[in-house]
C-alpha cells in the first residue's frame, strides 16, 4: 500500500478510499467481466473471479509504486461505483500514471470520473509530491477523454493505429497534467 493509513478523501458527490481485498464484491467483479464496461480496459483479455481480483488488490496494496482507490458515489447511498489508480508512481522523476474505471453504468455521465481525477490530482500534489500525471485513452472512449480534459489534462500526443479494438486499429491519446 502506498499510504500507511486508510484515509478517506471526500467531495460533495464522491468519496475515495484505499481499496482492500474485503472491498471486492461480486458486483465489482461483474464490472471486470462485462464487455460494455471493460471494452477499453486491458483487463478485458482475462476472466476475473473474486479470488483473482482480491489477489490483484493485495498486490496493489503491497506495491509501493501503486495507489489504488475505490470510488463511492454519495448520491446513491455510498455505493462503490468504480476505482482510480496511480501506477506506477515514480518518485525519482515525480511522475504517476492514472487509470480509472467507473464500473456502475447507471452512474455514467454524472461527472464522477472527472471529479475523481481532480481529487487524485490533489492527492498526487499534496500527499505524493508528484509534478506530472499522465494517462492514456482510446480515441473512441469519448467519456474518458472528456473526463480527463474536464479535470485539466491536455493531449500531449496521439499514437495512430496503436491498438486493436474489436479487430479494428484504434488511436490512443496520451494526456498529461502538470502539477508543478
Amino acid at each position: 500500500m502506498y499510504l500507511d493509513s486508510s484515509p478517506l478523501w471526500k467531495s460533495d458527490s464522491i468519496e475515495m478510499f484505499v481499496l482492500k481485498p474485503t472491498d471486492v464484491t461480486h458486483n465489482y467483479v461483474s464490472w471486470l467481466n462485462n464487455p460494455d464496461v471493460n471494452c477499453y480496459l486491458e483487463s478485458r483479455f482475462s476472466t476475473h473471479t473474486i479470488e483473482s481480483t482480491q489477489k490483484f488488490v493485495e498486490q496493489c496494496l503491497a506495491d509501493q509504486s501503486t495507489l489504488f482507490l475505490g470510488i463511492r458515489y454519495l448520491r446513491s447511498g455510498q455505493e462503490h461505483v468504480g476505482n482510480v489508480k496511480i501506477s506506477p508512481i515514480d518518485q525519482h522523476h515525480k511522475l504517476g500514471e492514472i487509470g480509472i474505471l467507473i464500473g456502475e453504468s447507471s452512474v455514467w455521465g454524472k461527472g464522477i470520473a472527472s471529479k475523481a481525477i481532480s481529487m487524485i490530482i490533489e492527492i498526487a500534489r499534496e500527499e505524493l509530491g508528484l509534478r506530472k500525471l499522465t494517462a492514456g485513452c482510446y480515441a473512441s472512449n469519448l467519456g474518458s477523454k472528456k473526463a480527463f480534459l474536464k479535470a485539466g489534462f491536455h493531449i500531449e500526443s496521439q499514437r495512430k493505429k496503436h491498438v486493436l479494438l474489436n479487430r479494428q486499429l484504434e488511436d490512443i491519446f496520451l494526456m498529461a497534467y502538470f502539477i508543478h
